[in-house]
């Protein structure tokens, strides 16, 4: 397994583990329904994110194939939001995602097709997701691979570990209800992020500007 693709799992379960709308999404319907049940909305999201990836990556090939120097201001652009993420990560406010933990419930048993669909829906519309996937998949595609079966497979990989990671959150929060309903759970979540974020960034700078 190349080095490189180390640190691409690397970056992806950093930014999965980060707590956002996709865990959300997962916890609550775990305190809601069961884990069971969350099987459903994990597997959504993460087809959601499968469907977004291919879409926003299928152009990232025409750029690489006709000007590596636009592949290079690519890269350092994603380094630069991956620094951005890291600290915003970090500082990202715990207590915001207990509390919308604390007062997850509902008495409306919805099917299980609305658990999934709703979920594709919500990866598809998820602004950061788009972003993250165009700036930062970039610093790890190796030019001299073909790119379909490269980043096709990444893609794969990435959208098991969604759903593993939002899977094992769905499994902890029938568990620890009320570790993730306060801020500790989350902010040891975000701080560790944060920091592999910031350490990605400044290994892809050295790798592009200094190697």
């Amino acid at each position: 397994m190349s080095e490189l693709f180390m640190m691409f799992l690397a970056t992806s379960l950093a930014n999965i583990l980060a707590p956002g709308l996709g865990t959300v999404v997962a916890v609550t319907t775990s305190l809601q329904y069961g884990w069971r049940r969350s099987v459903w909305s994990c597997m959504g999201l993460a087809c959601g994110i499968g469907i977004l990836f291919s879409i926003a990556l299928s152009g990232i090939g025409i750029i690489i194939a006709s000007s590596p120097k636009l592949f290079t201001a690519i890269k350092l652009a994603g380094a630069i939001y991956l620094i951005y993420l890291g600290i915003k990560t970090i500082r990202k406010d715990a207590g915001r995602t207990a509390g919308l933990l604390k007062h997850a419930g509902s008495d409306h048993e919805d099917t299980i097709w609305k658990h999934f669909s709703k979920s594709i829906l919500i990866s598809l519309t998820n602004p950061q997701a788009i972003v993250f996937c165009l700036s930062v998949f970039p610093q790890f595609i190796d030019p001299e691979i073909s790119y379909v079966p490269q980043v096709s497979f990444m893609i794969f990989v990435y959208v098991l570990m969604v759903w593993a990671v939002m899977q094992m959150y769905a499994v902890l929060a029938g568990q620890a209800r009320r570790f993730l309903s306060g801020p500790q759970g989350p902010r040891l979540v975000n701080v560790a992020s944060g920091v592999v974020f910031i350490l990605i960034a400044l290994y892809v700078l050295a790798r592009t500007f200094l190697l």
